[in-house]
């Protein structure tokens, strides 16, 4: 049984954690003050969430709200990054780990599914919600487009025949 502290360390844990489908544990030894704190800016200007866990205490708060287990995401010193909008965040990390060698990414849990650092790499290739959101409307709007474009070129030669006619043209050239 934990002590008192863990035990309300739990209770927060599970509290940050309860409405939270996505997150991506991240580990941050070597990483220096400087380069934490940037993170941190950016993360916060992005609207991005950061927690910095202990493992043990982590895995238990997961545990009794019966999530998967994240023991595998849970190595050295860890953190836990949220979003809306998990590939954005995912891209994010990645991006900044490029920069920052000291930045792990142990796994991601996605949906209440575990996925390893791979997953979280094929991740940040696919599109955000934004993205899919522009796709969709843009097939969506496609056919309409071309509907209303036939239908207002039709209609436009209509009416330029009927205007003819109207001012006494008919249209048909002289032999």
């Amino acid at each position: 049984m934990p002590n008192r502290v863990n035990q309300l360390l739990v209770k927060q844990y599970m509290k940050a954690f309860e409405d939270k489908s996505s997150l991506i544990s991240i580990g941050y030894e070597g990483l220096s003050v400087e380069s934490t704190n940037a993170m941190r800016n950016t993360m916060v200007e992005r609207g991005y969430g950061l927690l910095f866990v202990k493992n043990r205490i982590a895995n238990i708060a997961f545990k009794e709200m019966g999530r998967p287990d994240i023991s595998a995401m849970c190595e050295g010193q860890t953190a836990f990054a949220d979003s809306e909008d998990p590939v954005s965040l995912a891209r994010f990390l990645v991006d900044f780990r490029k920069e920052h060698k000291e930045i792990k990414i142990h796994g991601a849990l996605v949906e209440n599914t575990v996925v390893n650092e791979a997953g979280v790499i094929d991740l940040s290739k696919s599109p955000t919600k934004a993205e899919l959101k522009g796709m969709i409307s843009g097939q969506a709007l496609s056919p309409g487009a071309k509907v209303s474009g036939a239908l207002l070129g039709a209609g436009a030669m209509l009416a330029s025949q009927i205007k003819k006619l109207a001012d006494g043209e008919s249209g048909e050239t002289a032999a």
